[in-house]
């Protein structure tokens, strides 16, 4: 991504708006996964009792997370 890109972009569209993201999902090791977001890194992760190592919020702990917002 270059400087003069954003990880969200709004584009006027038929009257409405079209939203496109800037982000990238990479498997790591187990359940754990790292996402970039623009010039930001995300990590999550999914519990011991289901794989995962616990290293990292779960994707849902996200998701449920942004709606506070």
């Amino acid at each position: 991504m270059t400087t003069d890109e954003q990880p969200i972009r709004i584009d006027p569209v038929d009257g409405g708006f079209a939203f496109s993201f800037d982000l990238h999902a990479h498997p790591t090791d187990g359940q754990r996964k790292r996402g970039t977001f623009g010039r930001f890194e995300i990590a999550c992760d999914e519990p011991e009792a289901i794989g995962g190592t616990d290293t990292a919020p779960p994707p849902l702990a996200y998701f449920a997370a942004s709606v506070a917002f």
